[in-house]
Formats: C-alpha cells, structure tokens, sequence
C-alpha cells in the first residue's frame, strides 16, 4: 500500500507515545501519576454545562452550524476582546474552530503554498512545526533561550529569511517554557512582521492563565492595522479540553482565508458546544482568578519540591507548567525514563518540543496540590 511520504516522515505523536506507555503500565496494575500532559484536572463549571444542555433547544441544533460559527459566540467573543483588552473586533474578524489546534493546523496552508517559508519557534508546540512538513512548508526556527526569557531575537532572522517568509507564529504565554512576553516585545514583533509583509499569528491558548491579577495582552492591542490573528481557546482557562472549542481572531482576509480551507475541511462544532463556550465568556473576572490562584499555588509547590531536589528550573509566570534543567550526568532520556520507571511519574522531555529543549522537562501542573507533592516528593535528590 501506498502512503503519502510526509507522513512517513514524520514522528508518533509524542504525548500519544506517553499515553500509549501509561496504558500499558496500568494494563500491568502498577499506579502511573501523568504529570506530562497539559489536560486541566478542574471541574466544568455548573454554567458552562446549563449552556451545553440548553443548546438542544437551539433552532436545528442537530444540523450543520454555519462554517464560521453561530453569531451569539461570535459576539461574545467580540464583547470579551473589547471588555478584557480594549480591542474593537467586528463579526468577520472572528472564525470559530474545533479547538485552537484546529485553527493552527488550518492557518499554515491557509497562508503558505508549497515551499514558502514559516518562522516558528524552538522550543514550540509540536504541530507548529509537523503541520508544516505535511503542506511541504519550510520552517525557519528562532531559537529561545532562557537568557532572554525565552522570547525570540528577531535580530537573528536573515533578510534573506524574512524576505521569503509568509507567516510568524509566536506562542505567548509560552507552551512549554511558561514565559510570557510584554508590550515592548510585542510592539516589536508586530513592527517586525508588518514591515516584512508577513502574517503575525499568536497561539494564545494559556492568555489568561497567568499570575493571579496580571492583566492579560492581546497581540491585537499593538497591532493597530490588524494585520496579525490570535488564536484563543477554552480548553485551559474553562478546562474544556474535551469540547474542543476555540476561535481565531484578527485581520479580516487571513480569517476569511482560514474559512476557506476550514469550510473545505470540516462542517463546524457542534451548536450546544458552541453554546457551553458562550456561558463560559460569560463567567465572571473572578472566576478567572479563582482558576489562576489555584494553579500559582501548585507552581509554588512544584517549585519548592524541585528546589529540595536540587532540580533547577526556569521562573515563569504564565501557563500552567514548569520548565525545569536535566541534571548534570543525564540525558534527557535518561533523566525522564528513570522518573517514569522509578517514581511513576511521567514528565515530558523538552526535546519534544524542539532541539533547544533538549537538557529541559516539563512539568504539567494539571493534578491536584496532594496529587503533586505525593509524586514528586518520591524523586530522588540529585
């Protein structure tokens, strides 16, 4: 049989690899604590379901939804990008997707042809960088290191690169690092791109999950021609990972050509998710921070613990990871294998998000405070 050669090319993906290890492990009754994947541990708030299950009495619920999504989301959208970020949004601005990873995965070719260039970072979100080789995109990388907080030196981007690039995509607050990046930065980054031609797009996935009364920043409020899109999703802030709702935002001809190629791919979400996402922008700015204490407070534990290990680590301020140093005389591997092996806890080696992120871990914060201090109190002092 005969198989597209991109994917031959290309790897399993990693966290079904750990998934795939973790079933085993348990299928063999030894206990696995998942500290690997970021898959929020939180309930669904009551709201949030009264709108899933009110959305059957949506009009012809059970048919198609409209490509680019029902209006009522829309609109909400609209109104938290104006109430949160001061950001005029207008109804063509705003698509709706099948989770951001969807948007994500669609804006490559919806921007880039056959051999044209993206800049994407390293370390990143996997599919940044596997997306691309599908569409047979090349990628240039911008390296990001810690002495920088993990923001990228668009310095070092060669002419000749951006001269040749069609899209930038950035991701803050940053998956796996937790870095998050300013206004100065993101002033930069937009005069960048815009003076370059090329399409800014911030994978904001984790924008409100940051330090407990942080304001959040959109890549929009720097943007004043709106050339750029954010992707947001409701996976993280309202733990509806399951759901798989998100929305892209931003200049109005990349959303359209996002649609394009969406409303040739797929038929939309289903309305009373669709619905459920609408009561979640609904949920009040406390409930935002209750989410956000919750998960500073598993950081200062985690911190704490690997501080006692003698286990370094980058200190971050968004997301809800830790990114943390292989000791001396381990590779990644090695360091990562004997946790699972001997502790029983999965944390993810930082080569899955990169060449940089190699001597790095990441550590989800996505299980409860006891959950936590049980597992990692269990490694051993390095």
């Amino acid at each position: 049989m005969k198989l597209n050669n991109r994917i031959a090319n290309l790897p399993v993906y990693h966290f079904k690899k750990i998934d795939d290890i973790k079933r085993d492990l348990m299928n063999k009754g030894i206990d696995v604590t998942d500290l690997g994947v970021g898959d929020p541990d939180l309930s669904v708030h009551k709201d949030i379901i009264s709108g899933l299950i009110k959305g059957v009495s949506y009009s012809n619920y059970n048919q198609y939804p409209p490509y680019e999504g029902i209006n009522e989301l829309k609109n909400q959208i609209i109104k938290y990008y104006d109430e949160v970020f001061s950001v005029k949004l207008t109804s063509d601005e705003v698509i709706i997707l099948i989770g951001s990873k969807d948007g994500i995965a669609h804006i490559f070719p919806a921007l880039c042809s056959i051999g044209d260039y993206a800049i994407i970072p390293d370390p990143a979100y996997p599919i940044y960088e596997i997306v691309s080789s599908l569409w047979g995109i090349e990628t240039f990388k911008m390296p990001l290191s810690e002495g920088n907080d993990y923001l990228p030196k668009l310095g070092n981007i060669p002419q000749a690169v951006a001269s040749k690039s069609k899209m930038m995509m950035i991701n803050y607050p940053n998956n796996p690092t937790g870095a998050v990046a300013d206004a100065s930065f993101f002033k930069e980054v937009v005069n960048f791109c815009n003076s370059n031609n090329i399409v800014l797009c911030n994978d904001a996935a984790y924008n409100e999950i940051i330090g407990e009364r942080e304001l959040p920043i959109s890549i929009l409020q720097y943007d004043q021609s709106k050339a750029s899109v954010e992707f947001g999703t409701f996976s993280k802030t309202y733990n509806m990972t399951g759901f798989r709702i998100g929305y892209a935002v931003g200049n109005v001809d990349v959303i359209k050509a996002l649609l394009t190629i969406k409303s040739n791919m797929d038929s939309g979400q289903f309305i009373p998710i669709q619905c459920a996402a609408i009561e979640a922008l609904k949920l009040t700015r406390d409930y935002i921070y209750d989410i956000r204490k919750i998960y500073c407070d598993r950081r200062k534990l985690v911190e704490n613990i690997l501080k006692q290990k003698n286990l370094e680590f980058y200190k971050s301020k968004g997301t809800f990871y830790v990114w943390g140093k292989i000791p001396k005389n381990y590779t990644t591997m090695e360091f990562c294998t004997e946790i699972l092996r001997k502790h029983r806890v999965i944390i993810t080696p930082g080569f899955t998000f990169g060449s940089v992120g190699h001597d790095n871990f990441r550590i989800a914060l996505t299980r409860d405070k006891k959950v936590l201090q049980e597992s990692l109190n269990k490694i051993d002092v390095y």
